[in-house]
């Protein structure tokens, strides 16, 4: 019978985990954990950064009457034109400024002195006592 060679005292790194993990738990559940938390945090951001660069890429791709909804046979601005376009118009322009008179509209006050003159002033009663 032969045996196999087998020696002791000699450990692989699976032993020697094995052994950490004995000694120290966390090794087993907070570090793969711990990991998991920081690869998912580095995956969902490389996530993100794709959904807005997809989303970047497709309103550079629209044109510019896409991306304001506008015709494409609209008529083109012409500033001098608007502005002869103005001046046709017939603006009345018979007015004048006119004041309004803060009591005009009851219960409301616009200024301190407003309301003063609606509140009537007494004056508090003189009472003068002597003790002898």
């Amino acid at each position: 019978m032969v045996f196999a060679k087998k020696t002791y005292g000699v450990a692989t790194p699976a032993d020697r985990f094995a052994q950490a993990t004995k000694k120290r738990p966390v090794l087993y559940f907070g570090l793969p954990f711990v990991l998991t938390v920081v690869i998912g945090s580095f995956a969902l951001s490389e996530l993100t950064a794709t959904k807005y660069n997809v989303h970047d890429n497709r309103t550079k791709a629209m044109s510019k009457e896409e991306g304001l909804k506008l015709s494409k046979n609209r008529r083109k601005l012409d500033l001098q034109e608007e502005y002869w376009r103005l001046q046709a118009q017939d603006i009345d322009d018979d007015w004048e400024i006119k004041r309004v008179d803060a009591q005009a509209v009851p219960g409301v006050t616009t200024s301190p002195i407003a309301s003063q003159a609606t509140e009537p002033t007494t004056a508090p009663a003189s009472s003068s006592t002597t003790s002898a």
